[in-house]
């Protein structure tokens, strides 16, 4: 299995995707969710509405093993 992260050069910011990460899409969340998510507080998946990004789909999705 691949060991997968998603890298900003800009900030140097590096999230591993054996880590809870969700795509989101900002048409789907509404101005309270949003706001909370850019202030850091930890939200629902009712909220963010993400699909979920992790090591195992992302592998499959674009590596063959």
């Amino acid at each position: 299995m691949k060991d997968l992260f998603i890298y900003h050069p800009g900030t140097g910011t590096v999230i591993s995707l054996s880590d809870k990460v969700y795509l989101c899409d900002m048409d789907a969340i509404d101005a309270v969710g949003y706001s909370a998510i850019e202030n850091g507080q930890s939200v629902s998946e009712r909220v963010h509405k993400g699909l979920r990004l992790d090591n195992y789909n992302m592998a499959l999705h674009f590596f063959e093993e």
